[in-house]
């Protein structure tokens, strides 16, 4: 019972989604709602925990809820401008001219570069992609998915940080867990991909492409564990897979000469060069990194110095620095005050019910992690685990599926990807609890996790905040349900596959 009832705000949510005309940022709200009912009636849940929850997830959001205005910023200024259109006759000039290859190198490997960097590829990739000739729906679909294989990696591998932090694991080691997964998950994306954009036949009869795009993969995963930097391993593999697939072009127009200029590449695609560079320079500086990551993490005690506070690092996250790029954008295109004003109204359009959404999404979930946590003279703890909607619902679990927990880790990921919206926070919220039960069961702890860290990936292109974003960038706020519903049985497929990786490498501890 007290699993059904955990997991009864992700139904609410699915229903609203899939079985009404409400929009996203309402189907989240009832979600929330229904997700405080539930704590405070039936998990013995004070008003003060409740409230303290909601506001710790509005501000843990801010890297969810934050990017979305701060990309969209950027891409109307780049559109302002005229930069998104060179942008796309550049890359048309660039990519290959066959449909397959082009596909695979702008989802698959700008998709990972971009994410890779902490730009958005669901707010950048989707109207690029429409420029290209895919409808709304396609765009929306293909810009979630494609750098879902290696969302492990992006904004410089925020997840696998993340992830290391809370198994007790190096950079190095932790990498080495997630490896087995890169070529199987990267291969079975970029089939997805290419079935989601052409259908079926299309999707098998190139489907020596994803086979390469897994090596790829594979390939650039070891090489940036080798070099002992495993957060450039979607920079490595993104740009391994947009220069292999490069090549395929057709001989006639391999033989033309490129009318364009160094000019002309700086003023399409200024704001991600300068993105970049501020992006890199905070990370891979050491000294920097220390300072804006751990030294200025702005931490936040919601429920006082006895549980995690909520970090900000403001001057670490990547929504700062695509304000700062975009700012610095506005000078380089020189934009008078009325564009400039143009384009904030243009932001706000666009970007109030993603924000909303994406907070809601994240209010739910740690509604739920707080859940039956009570006050006393040691602060905030939780005395019984059962009164915990997270504990109940992956106990429950754990304890019906047995044997079989391998092949739930991914589906857990999933879940927990679809109620926040991020690999990240999925990964916070039940790499605890599968290390425990992994322990129990006699299960390699860190696979496992893993396992769940990479479903958590997976739903991304089921992510509704994620996927409402992606409309909001052309404009199409409700176009995301249509999308949801399609993309649901191919991410099920995914990760029932994913499940069986899963389950083979179950006993496998590294040394």
């Amino acid at each position: 019972m007290r699993a059904l009832l955990s997991i009864s705000p992700v139904l609410v949510v699915l229903g609203v989604m899939l079985f009404s005309n409400l929009s996203t940022s309402m189907a989240a709200l009832l979600g929330l709602l229904s997700g405080v009912a539930i704590s405070l009636m039936f998990f013995e849940t004070s008003l003060e925990v409740v409230l303290r929850s909601c506001l710790a997830g509005f501000v843990a959001a801010f890297p969810v809820s934050l990017i979305v205005p701060a990309s969209l910023f950027q891409l109307s200024i780049m559109e302002r401008s005229g930069a998104m259109n060179e942008a796309v006759g550049l890359m048309k000039e660039s990519l290959s001219d066959r449909p397959a290859s082009r596909t695979v190198a702008l989802v698959i490997g700008v998709g990972t570069i971009l994410a890779s960097v902490g730009a958005v590829p669901v707010t950048v990739l989707t109207p690029i992609l429409v420029a290209f000739g895919y409808d709304s729906r396609i765009s929306i679909a293909l810009s979630a998915l494609g750098y879902d294989s290696l969302c492990t990696y992006s904004i410089l591998g925020v997840p696998l940080v993340v992830f290391c932090d809370m198994v007790g694991l190096d950079l190095i080691d932790g990498a080495k867990y997630f490896l087995p997964y890169v070529p199987i998950v990267s291969c079975l994306i970029t089939l997805a991909v290419l079935f989601t954009a052409h259908g079926k036949k299309f999707a098998f009869k190139y489907f020596h492409l994803s086979l390469l795009v897994g090596v790829l993969s594979y390939l650039g995963a070891v090489v940036a564990i080798y070099i002992k930097t495993p957060v450039l391993t979607g920079l490595v593999v993104g740009a391994l897979i947009v220069l292999v697939l490069s090549f395929s072009r057709n001989r006639k127009s391999v033989g033309g000469e490129s009318s364009k200029s160094f000019k002309d590449f700086l003023h399409a695609f200024f704001p991600w060069i300068v993105l970049i560079f501020f992006i890199s320079f905070s990370n891979l500086f050491e000294p920097i990194r220390e300072l804006v990551y751990d030294k200025l993490s702005f931490p936040v005690y919601f429920f006082g110095a006895s549980l995690k506070p909520v970090h900000m690092r403001m001057l670490w996250q990547a929504y700062t620095w695509i304000f700062v790029s975009s700012l610095i954008s506005i000078s380089f295109y020189k934009l008078n005050g009325k564009e400039v004003l143009m384009t904030l109204r243009k932001t706000f359009k666009r970007s109030w019910q993603p924000f909303w959404s994406a907070s809601f999404f994240f209010m739910t979930a740690y509604v739920m992690l707080y859940s039956g946590f009570v006050k006393n003279s040691n602060g905030f703890q939780l005395l019984n685990e059962e009164m915990n909607m997270i504990n109940a619902l992956t106990q429950h679990s754990a304890r019906l599926f047995k044997g079989f927990f391998p092949f739930l880790t991914p589906f857990i990921g999933v879940f927990g990807g679809f109620i926040t919206g991020t690999q990240t926070s999925a990964t916070a919220m039940f790499t605890v609890y599968t290390l425990k039960t992994s322990h129990a069961l006699n299960l390699s702890p860190f696979m496992m996790a893993a396992a769940v860290s990479f479903g958590s990936g997976l739903a991304s292109a089921i992510s509704p905040s994620k996927l409402q974003n992606a409309a909001a960038s052309i404009d199409r706020v409700g176009e995301e349900k249509r999308v949801m519903r399609m993309m649901i049985p191919v991410i099920l497929v995914l990760t029932a596959l994913t499940s069986i990786v899963s389950y083979l490498f179950r006993n496998t501890l590294l040394p």
